[in-house]
């Protein structure tokens, strides 16, 4: 005892600190996973499951990387502590959110995943390739400081999104079943109406109309006036740019969400009562209320539709706000999140006969997706 004591005097910040490293460790690993964090407004990495072309690729490790990161014990008093010191010390940016003019809040997305993202995309080039007689639509999407590049303070320096779309869209240019969907040109077109939220970083559901304009300009499709559509509005929203900065003065959004008449909703063959998850809208996850969030299979039927007309979107979160249009014009729309796919998707998607694909995500998503793989089972 008497030596240990000794010890103790002698390198007491050493053992102080390693025995703090000890606690945090055991802690850490009897720590009970958690699926979302309210906190963050958004859902947390769960502990991968092991694939072996994974595990080559290197996206074994990737997952396992963000599993650690999201599920480390007191994540959240971590993050407020920094928050606070971050607000005191006046600084334009806080956790990777960039403080913008007129209340925005931007992503500081200033690198991106070149490797990956050229294995998603060829691995979209290959899933195309192997359909050729179908009908596919690409729609990669911009996140807010894009189109609004003037509000960003001065000497931040973000992702030219731009290019890489453009570069995206030049690689499908010789498939002649593939319509790339440009939608930039008709959001920086519209950049005074309310299309992006502000503390958040999906775009609002004018937003995803105008994108779903686009869709039908290109596909011949007669669009649905979004003035024939009852509008709802819900208040007081606080996104996930505001849940990572916890930026004091920021100001609240507005969601606004539109009903689709005559429609029956199915998640994983199993009927939900509409297509929206209503008790969402009063809580503070109020966006994952589109499409009752990321599930693996959603389908809408439209009994206003006489026909057998069927679509399949292969998305992320951004479309959830625009299956709200699309729906509106085929007989049966089919939303598919990879994130949440479990099955072969090749066995699913040849069991059904789509007029029409489109695969849309933000370009951040579909640079840094470890589950856009799937498409090759």
């Amino acid at each position: 005892m008497t030596l240990i004591l000794k010890k103790i005097k002698k390198y007491p910040i050493t053992i102080f600190f390693t025995s703090i490293i000890i606690v945090f460790t055991v802690l850490d690993i009897f720590n009970k996973d958690i699926t979302f964090s309210d906190y963050e407004n958004r859902s947390l990495a769960q502990k991968p499951k092991f694939y072996y072309s994974a595990f080559i690729e290197g996206r074994f490790f990737n997952n396992y990387d963000r599993y650690v990161n999201d599920q480390f014990i007191f994540r959240d008093k971590w993050i407020n502590i920094k928050s606070i010191s971050e607000n005191i010390l006046g600084k334009k940016e806080n956790n990777n959110v960039v403080y913008g003019k007129n209340d925005f809040l931007f992503d500081k997305f200033q690198n991106i995943d070149e490797d990956n993202l050229a294995k998603n995309i060829s691995i979209i080039n290959s899933f195309i390739s192997k359909y050729d007689s179908l009908n596919f639509n690409l729609m990669i999407i911009p996140e807010s400081f894009t189109i609004y590049k003037d509000f960003l303070p001065y000497g931040i320096n973000l992702v030219d999104e731009e290019r890489y779309i453009n570069s995206i869209y030049s690689e499908f240019d010789n498939f002649k079943n593939v319509k790339s969907i440009d939608i930039l040109e008709s959001l920086k077109q519209n950049r005074d109406s309310y299309i992006y939220y502000k503390t958040d970083h999906h775009w609002t559901s004018y937003g995803a109309y105008l994108a779903y304009l686009e869709f039908c300009k290109q596909n011949n499709i007669i669009p649905i006036d979004i003035n024939d559509l009852k509008e709802n509005s819900v208040p007081n929203f606080y996104g996930t740019y505001f849940s990572k900065s916890k930026k004091v003065d920021a100001k609240a959004d507005i969601i606004t969400y539109y009903d689709i008449d005559n429609i029956e909703v199915f998640i994983d063959k199993l009927q939900v009562a509409n297509i929206n998850n209503d008790s969402k809208w009063s809580s503070s996850d109020k966006y994952s209320a589109f499409l009752r969030g990321n599930n693996a299979i959603t389908l809408v039927k439209n009994n206003n539709k006489n026909n057998n007309s069927k679509i399949l979107v292969i998305k992320d979160s951004y479309a959830n706000s625009f299956i709200q249009f699309i729906a509106n014009n085929y007989k049966e729309t089919y939303i598919v999140d990879l994130r949440s796919f479990g099955d072969e998707f090749n066995d699913f998607f040849k069991s059904h006969n789509f007029d029409n694909v489109i695969i849309m995500y933000s370009l951040k998503n579909i640079s840094e997706d470890l589950n856009i793989s799937k498409l090759k089972y």
